[in-house]
């Protein structure tokens, strides 16, 4: 069974080949970062307390915008500080609607809905498993290089299958940020921002 420093070797080849030509010119790349809402504020029923850690981290690859929005490729990474650590890689590809358009309606212009599916491996238990995943993300645009977000998500957790025999499909519920500080398609005052410091 490959272990997950194969897994993350394989998974850096394939995002050299995403390039911006490769990418269908893309426009921008942005960094998020989310907690899982439940064990944050609630823990679980597995011994797992109030304020436990899942962070939920990806990139996003923009592309061109279209009519309703731009396609995103998306690597992500979950760690969760469970009793034995959850690790997850994947590499998902998704749509970005962000043309919810009404008269006079200033905040539907700064709301963005992303659907995505992932493909990728659990590591838990010493053991690594393939995994899916989809996840419905709504975030609000603060400005041109930060949003508030909340993802929904829906996994296949095959490290339960590995240890308890329970492949159960498990819901998550995150909040978090999304920064943008590099937009190829044109200078942003995000990007002079950054070069400045």
């Amino acid at each position: 069974m490959k272990t997950l420093k194969e897994y993350g070797i394989l998974f850096l080849c394939l995002m050299t080949l995403l390039t911006p030509k490769t990418c269908f010119s893309q426009e921008k790349i942005s960094l998020s970062i989310y907690q899982d809402a439940r064990l944050m504020a609630l823990g679980d029923k597995q011994r797992n307390k109030a304020g436990t850690m899942n962070l939920l981290m990806n990139v996003k690859f923009q592309t061109k915008q279209k009519r309703y929005g731009y396609m995103v490729i998306v690597p992500e990474y979950e760690q969760a500080d469970l009793q034995d650590t959850y690790k997850r890689l994947s590499l998902g590809i998704g749509y970005t609607f962000n043309r919810f358009y009404l008269p006079n309606s200033t905040f539907l212009r700064k709301l963005e809905f992303t659907t995505t599916f992932f493909y990728g491996v659990i590591n838990r238990f010493s053991h690594t498993e393939g995994s899916w995943s989809c996840s419905g993300e709504m975030s609000y645009k603060v400005n041109e290089w930060l949003k508030l977000g909340a993802v929904h998500q829906l996994t296949e957790r095959t490290d339960l299958l590995f240890r308890y025999q329970d492949n159960k499909i498990r819901y998550s519920f995150f909040f978090g940020i999304e920064l943008s500080p590099f937009n190829w398609g044109k200078k942003s005052k995000s990007v002079r921002w950054y070069a400045a410091l």
